[in-house]
This record gives structure tokens, sequence and C-alpha cells, in this order.
């Protein structure tokens, strides 16, 4: 039975003519022979029986794929005797009580029963699925009616809350369709008798939720269909609107509100679970808007969601297996499916999902989704200004804290749109405790984002709020700069023009004074912006013709000249060539805005460079090159110095020679000055002595300096010529570990993004005092092209991790740990990339390992090729 009902699966792919007619007709009788046969209590007939069930697995399967006209005759309602029979619910009912009575007999031994159970739920999920014939002909099933009755269906989701514990890993997809296809049909029998309900009680609803949930625990979270199941049969349209079942009661939460609390929390270290759970729930969110006031904690959840580990199989899985997608394909469709779809086998998808949501809810306009907007909008805000890590002010570059900032603050940017008259003194309020707050440049770029998107939808609030800032003396110097930038793309960006001339006069002399300013960051900020005001809207002002006086006029004049021509002016502008105009007031606070990577992004959350960070980027190369200056002024000073001392030093060995009675100056000693008497000078004898000993001192004293230098010069000889360029890894245990092969080897040099990372305590614990002993220089993730251009003009060649001969002089480049490498850093600086050979499934080595391998064959290359000349290559243990 098994042949033949694949055969006739295999032909009704290819043709669904009424030749394959007769063959399904022969599977039909044949499930009523099996289903209507009794069953005996007896081992040998419950053998049999179970034997029968399984070939009914293929017949079903088989009888559940064809086109609507081969099984018409067979499951339509029939009348008779004044009543409407129901073939299908006849052999539902049949077939369940038949099976439970093998089950609950006591005749088959526990391992057989657990067959029995598997072949009891495929055959339900088939005989339900059948209903499935009629998906692409609505009207055709509507003509028909329901197929299975109530009482049924609800007989069979009683069955299935009872077996939902005990489910074996082989059978749970199966039987979470079942609930999926019973929740179906109680819906379609609702809508086609004009009932209010499907009569699935509270009580009901809340026993399959936890039976479920410990299913959910008790079963293989590394693979997606089982995970997508539970969410679209539990979490069905059907029943999502009813509020009741999110509603908390002194009982506590809804059914429904309890399992997505509790499957979001215990998904929060399964990325495919959070993942598919964002695609499902916010597929229902917007389906249905009055539900999410209730899910504001599990919407921060997901907006702040960010895993370490990362699903490399999850699209191969989706790719390779069927049931896998059948089963997606299954869950509620995402607000935006093309945009997020790009970060689905990413860490963003959960907070990429939300953020599509809100973007989507605000274009409905309705009532509902406007009061949801708000609600998760102010909780957001009141846990930057509140939460103890949201709001630290000092914490460390790439942490947690800084990851979970970001987030925070780019779903609020998008959430900009539902601020209205009655919410924004609030809003504004919030953003101004975390704006004086000291905050990374990635943090603060959000905020500035958020402020102007504020202000530009409210025009009036800009002066009223933005003035007395600046006039404050007591305003953090930070805080300051990112009121500037606000204030000047407030004046670049209005659209009105009436409200733009109010702007540059209320907000622009008050930001001159900070031209002059100690603060060198804020002093060059506040130029840059300037000139950018002048140069887009010096028309608008209309000095020329203006009634100020004379002197204003002048001395804007004469300020505009002067930041155009200054040449230091005129540097700084062109190191940040294009990033003023990265602002955007129509986009910067969409979803695409702010997750689209775009060519200057930093590869971190999504986030571009800031103008601030380049503007502190520019001012700290200046300070460089005036550093280099002083060292070498100071060092030519100092060789005139000793040249003069050594004229001074042979005058005085001649004076000495040619006058040796010419007395000198005493020499006090006052321990000795009670013994001596007053009149004891020195003599030629103890010139002469004295003159030896600081030779002989300034002797030793060189010789020690060349020893020093000597020894210096050997541990420079004894590393390797072989740069490791890790700037692009983030992960402090890589690093901790790359320093430490890094050592093992001699490496000539490490270079890293930021130098702080040497002092973090795991950097440490892993490293073993390695990074005091390898040579180690800082180049940001930003100037990696600019340090590997030097290095190429060096003589290196740059080597991006075949059999490959390193040249002596290499530079091995690092790919961050999911991306690789930058693929402008591929074509532009990198002579060559090399790959390691792999024979298993996962994907890629962890960089640190990979870097590992590159570093010893380099090693290996290196020694063989000395070989002839050196020591053999002392081991290491």
């Amino acid at each position: 039975m098994r042949c033949v009902s694949s055969v006739v699966t295999w032909c009704n792919h290819y043709t669904s003519d009424v030749s394959l007619h007769s063959a399904f007709s022969f599977l039909w009788e044949f499930c009523w022979e099996v289903i209507q046969h009794c069953t005996y209590a007896t081992e040998t007939g419950a053998e049999l029986h179970l034997a029968a069930y399984e070939a009914l697995v293929y017949v079903l399967s088989a009888l559940s794929t064809p086109a609507i006209y081969h099984l018409l005759d067979f499951v339509e309602p029939k009348q008779l005797n004044g009543t409407v029979k129901l073939p299908l619910d006849f052999l539902a009912t049949t077939f369940l009580g038949n099976i439970n009575s093998i089950l609950t007999n006591g005749v088959l031994t526990r391992s057989r029963r657990a067959v029995l159970m598997c072949w009891k739920w495929l055959c339900v999920d088939s005989l339900l699925s059948i209903s499935r014939c009629w998906d692409q002909n609505k009207s055709q099933l509507k003509s028909l009616g329901p197929l299975f009755s109530d009482s049924t269906l609800r007989t069979i989701f009683l069955d299935i809350t009872e077996s939902l514990e005990n489910a074996g890993e082989n059978f749970v997809v199966s039987i979470l369709r079942c609930v999926r296809s019973v929740l179906g049909l109680l819906q379609f029998n609702m809508s086609h008798g004009n009932l209010s309900s499907l009569g699935i009680s509270y009580e009901m609803m809340m026993q399959l939720v936890k039976s479920s949930w410990i299913l959910h625990l008790s079963c293989n979270k590394r693979r997606i269909a089982p995970i997508a199941a539970l969410l679209s049969a539990i979490l069905h349209p059907s029943i999502f609107p009813n509020l009741e079942l999110h509603q908390a009661n002194e009982k506590g939460p809804g059914p429904l509100k309890w399992f997505v609390e509790n499957l979001l929390n215990e998904g929060s270290k399964s990325p495919r679970t959070i993942r598919l759970a964002a695609l499902h729930l916010s597929g229902l969110w917007l389906m249905y808007p009055n539900t999410v006031r209730f899910y504001m904690e599990e919407l921060k959840l997901l907006a702040l969601y960010g895993s370490v580990a990362f699903d490399e199989d999850f699209e191969a899985e989706l790719s390779e297996n069927h049931e896998a997608r059948f089963e997606v394909s299954m869950l509620a469709q995402s607000p935006d499916r093309e945009f997020t779809e790009v970060f689905i086998n990413t860490e963003l998808y959960a907070r990429v999902s939300v953020a599509a949501l809100f973007h989507q809810l605000k274009s409905l306009g309705t009532e509902e989704a406007l009061q949801s907007g708000k609600l998760f909008l102010l909780k957001l805000l009141d846990s930057a200004v509140n939460d103890n890590d949201l709001s630290k002010e000092l914490y460390k570059k790439y942490s947690s804290v800084h990851r979970r900032k970001v987030r925070v603050w780019q779903m609020i940017c998008v959430l900009s749109h539902y601020v209205e008259e009655d919410i924004v003194e609030e809003v504004t309020s919030s953003a101004h405790i975390c704006l004086y707050r000291n905050n990374l440049p990635a943090v603060r770029q959000f905020l500035e984002t958020f402020a102007i998107l504020i202000y530009l939808k409210f025009p009036t609030l800009a002066e009223k709020q933005l003035v007395p800032i600046f006039h404050d003396n007591e305003m953090r110097q930070q805080a300051l700069s990112s009121y500037v930038f606000i204030a000047a793309n407030v004046m670049l960006h209005s659209r009105e023009l009436s409200a733009q001339r109010n702007h540059l006069n209320q907000l622009l002399p008050p930001i001159i004074p900070f031209l002059t300013s100690h603060h060198h960051s804020l002093r060059s900020f506040t130029q840059l912006l300037v000139h950018c005001v002048f140069s887009k809207l010096w028309p608008i002002l209309q000095l020329e013709s203006s009634k100020e006086p004379f002197i204003e006029r002048r001395c804007f004049q004469d300020l505009r000249q002067y930041l155009a021509a200054n040449t230091d002016c005129a540097r700084l502008r062109v190191s940040i060539e294009g990033f003023l105009d990265v602002f955007d007031p129509d986009t910067s606070g969409t979803p695409s805005g702010i997750f689209t990577a775009r060519p200057e992004s930093s590869g971190f959350e999504c986030v571009p460079v800031s103008v601030l960070e380049r503007v502190n980027n520019f001012l700290n190369d200046v300070r460089e090159e005036l550093r280099d200056c002083m060292i070498k002024d100071a060092a030519a000073i100092k060789n005139e110095d000793l040249a003069a001392g050594k004229h001074n030093q042979e005058d005085l060995e001649k004076t000495i020679t040619t006058k040796g009675s010419q007395d000198f100056q005493k020499k006090i000693i006052p321990q000795r000055d009670s013994e001596q008497a007053p009149s004891a000078i020195m003599g030629n004898n103890d010139i002469s002595r004295l003159l030896f000993e600081i030779e002989e001192d300034d002797g030793m004293f060189n010789l020690a300096v060349e020893s020093r230098k000597e020894a210096a010069e050997t541990v420079r000889r004894s590393h390797q010529e072989l740069i490791v360029m890790a700037s692009l890894v983030d992960r402090i245990p890589n690093l901790a570990g790359l320093t430490r092969t890094c050592e093992i080897f001699k490496a000539g040099l490490l270079a890293v993004s930021d130098m702080v990372v040497v002092q973090d305590k795991q950097f440490r614990l892993i490293s073993v005092t390695a990074e005091k002993w390898v040579p180690m220089v800082e180049v940001p993730v930003e100037s990696v092209r600019a340090f590997l251009g030097r290095k190429r003009a060096e003589g290196y060649t740059v080597v991006g991790l075949d059999e490959f001969v390193f040249p002596e002089k290499t530079v091995v480049v690092l790919g961050r740990e999911k991306e690789g490498i930058p693929v402008d850093v591929i074509q532009q600086v990198v002579d060559v990339c090399v790959e390691i050979p792999q024979l298993g499934v996962v994907r890629s080595l962890n960089v640190h390992v990979s870097a590992a391998i590159a570093i010893w064959d380099y090693t290996r290359q290196n020694h063989a090729r000395r070989a002839s000349s050196q020591s053999q290559f002392p081991p290491r243990y």
C-alpha cells in the first residue's frame, strides 16, 4: 500500500485528469475497510491493526494531495433520512475510537504503543488536511459546507491536549499540525454557521498552551519545523483576536500572553526561536493592532535582542528541508517581507521586524495602532532614562551596554512618527536627560536624529527649548556639540521658508560664541556646522539688504570668508566630505534608513560613522602630527645641547692642561665639613681623579645604553616580518587568543581597532600577558585601508585569509566574525585571498583558529627558507 500510494501521489504531480479517479477510489475504499474493522483485545490482533494503520498513513497522505474532483464524490455531505452525513466526520470519530481502544486495553508493550501513537497522529493530520484540496477553490468549499462537525473537532482538540505532553520527537510536527487544522476548521464552521465563537473555552486554551509548552521544552530546538509548527498552531489567527486570551486576570496572564512570555524568555537562548517568533508575531500584530498593547515588554525584548550565537545553518535547512519550508510558509507574513528577508539570517532580524511592524502600523492610521505606537515609545524612553544598563554613562565601546543603547535609540527613531501634541513635552524631557548624559558617538547620533525629527515636526519647540540650553554655562561640552548639530540640521531641513528664517534668527546667534570655545571638539564641530549653514542658507540671511547694524553684517561676512578660506577649516571639511549630508528627514526615521548598511557604516549594529566621530578622528590625527613635530624639534635641540657640551668639555680639558696651577671652586661635602680644615681646597691631583671618575661613569653609561639598544634590536630582529590585521575582529575572546598566537610565533605586529581591549578582564584571562611581549598598534576600522596601503608601499604583501607561498613581508587581514572582509578592502588593498580547505559541514572556522593556522603556515615556510643559515626552529611548550 505504501508503494501504491507513492506511485499515485507521483502521478498526481504530473497529471490531474480522470484517469487517476479509479486509483483514488481504491485508496478511499481501503481507508474505509481499515478504519471500520473491529479491534481485538489480543496482542496479535493489536499488531495486525498496527500494521494496517501504518499502511493507512501513506494512503491518507496520498488522499490529501489530489485535485478537487477526485474526492468530491467521497467527502461531500450526504442527505440520508433527512439528516446530513459527513463522511470525513464519521471516519475521524471511528478511527479515534478504535485506535484509542487499542492504546488503552494494555495488550501492546510501551514501545509498540509509542509507534501506534505516531501512526495515530499522522493519520489524523492527513484526515484533517484533506480540506486543503480546496485551497485553490474557496467557493467550492463554501458550497460544500463543513466537512467535520463541531463536536468531532472539539473531541479531537481534547485528545490533542491530553497527548501533547508525551508526544514523541517523530510525530511532534504532525500533532501540532492537527491543532492548527482543528482551529482552522472550527473557524470555517463558525463563519459558515454565523456563530460568535469557536467553542474553545478559556480553560481549554490554557490547558493547550501549557501542554504545548512542556512539549516544546522536551523537543529538539535545533529543528525549524517543530518551532514553526508550534507557533502557527498555538498562536493561530482564529484565536489571536480574542482579547480575553491576552488580558491578565486574578489567575494571571491570559493563555496566549503566558505562552508568548515564556517562549521569548526561553527563546533568548535560541536565535532561531526568536527569529521565527518575531516573524509570526509581527504579522499577527499587524493584522490585529488592538492586541499590541498587551505585549510592551515582549516588544521591548525583541527590539533589544541580539545574540552572539550565529545560526549558520538556518538558511541551509530551509533550502534542503521541505517540511521546514512548509511550516515556515504557514506562519503569519512579515509586515515588510521584501525588506526584512534581507536580515533573515542575522541577529538583526527580530528588531528589524519590530521596526517594520510599527512603520506599517503608522500607515494604517487606526486609533489602536496609534495608541500602541505611543505606548511603546514611552516604554522605551522610560527604559532609556531609568534602566540600570541603558542609563549608564561609563561603558566600554562595543560592550553589551553599548549595543543595547544603540538598539533602543534606533527603535525610538522609528517611533518618532508617533509623537503628537499630547506626549511631546514628556518625550522631549526624556530626550534632554539622555542628551545631557555621556554617551559614545554611535549612541549620540541616534539621539540627535530623534531630536531633529521632533523639532522639525514641532518647529516652535526648537527656539523654546534649544536657546536656553545654549545660554546654560554649566552645560557639558559633549551635550553642547549634540545640540549644535541638532540646531544646524533644524535650520537646514525646515520645509517652510518662514520657519527656516525664524530658526536662523533664533538659533544661529547663540551658536556663534562656541566658535571660540576652549574645547577643541566643540570649537571645530561648530566651525564645520556654521560654515555648512552659511554655504547653504546665505541667501536666506539677506544680510546685504538687511537693516541690521553695519558692524553685525560685516562680522557675519568676514566670518563666512574666514571659515571658507582658512586652511585648517578646509582640511577638516575635506576629511568628512559627504558625512554632513547623511541626515535625511524623510528616511532617517524609517527602518530602511536606520538598518540598511551604508558605505560609511562601521559594521557595528548598522551604525554609520557619526560626524562628531569623524571630527574627533581628524583632530586626533592633527594632534599626532603636532606631537611628531614636537618630538623632532626636541631631539634637534637636545643634539645641539650635547654638541655644545662636548665643545665646553674640550675647552675645560685644554684649560686644565695649560693652567694646571689654577684654583677651582670648592667641592662642599656637608658630612665632612666638620672634619676638614676651612682651607681645604682641591689640588691638581684631586681634579684629575674627579675628571677620570666622571669619564669612567660616562663610559659605563654609554656602554649600558649601547647594550640596551643591541638587546632591543635583537628582540626586534627575532620577530618575523608578519603583520596580523585584526581591526575587523571585535569579539574579545578571539582577540585575546589571537594575541597569544602572535606572541608564540613572534609575529612582527598585531593591529587591533581599539587598544582599550588589552585592559579587559576577559582579554587578560585568555591572553595570559601575551600583549606585553607582542608589538601591538591601534588601527581603527575606518583606517584599515590607509594602513594596508602604507604597508603595501613598504613592500608587504597583503593576504586576506589552497596551498600558498607566503612572502617574507606579509600582512594577514582577518575578516569580521560573520561578514568576513569587506568587499572594498578586498578590491582595493588586498593582494591575494587564501582559503583553508575544509571537509566538514559547518561553513567556516572560528576567526582566531583560521588566523592561528595561517600564522603557523607562514612561520613554517619562513623557517624553511632560513634553515640553511639559522639554527633549528626552537619548539615552544
